[in-house]
């Protein structure tokens, strides 16, 4: 078996996230599976599953992946997002708020406040 270190992960799951990102979906879940696979109690790889089944329009199993997970800022973040592409405005809009008052100077609150941005400004999602 061969021994992935965590820089191996990370690239892994950045190749993962570049693929998903071109519109290589196949790709990216294999990606990440991967990572989950080698690291099975992190969260990149299943947040990139859960971003894998949101772009095939797959909402519910982007909000059971990230259901699945502990909760942590950034899941939390994600697991609004997928709510909020299924259509659960309020959930989301309320998980939001509060990533938004944990998660202080973190990526994730500016993640949280662009999605709070588009779900109160937007009739439809525009981040896909």
């Amino acid at each position: 078996m061969i021994e992935l270190t965590a820089d191996d992960v990370r690239t892994l799951a950045e190749l993962g996230f570049m693929a998903l990102s071109r519109g290589q979906g196949a790709k990216a879940a294999a990606i990440f599976a991967g990572v989950q696979a080698a690291r099975p109690a992190q969260e990149a790889g299943f947040i990139g599953a859960a971003l894998v089944d949101m772009a095939a329009g797959n909402y519910a199993g982007a909000v059971k992946t990230m259901r699945s997970l502990p909760p942590t800022d950034t899941q939390q973040a994600f697991l609004a997002m997928a709510l909020y592409r299924s259509g659960d405005r309020s959930a989301a809009r309320e998980i939001l708020l509060e990533v938004m008052q944990t998660a202080g100077d973190r990526p994730d609150t500016a993640l949280a406040r662009e999605l709070l941005g588009e779900l109160e400004g937007a009739n439809e999602p525009t981040l896909r």
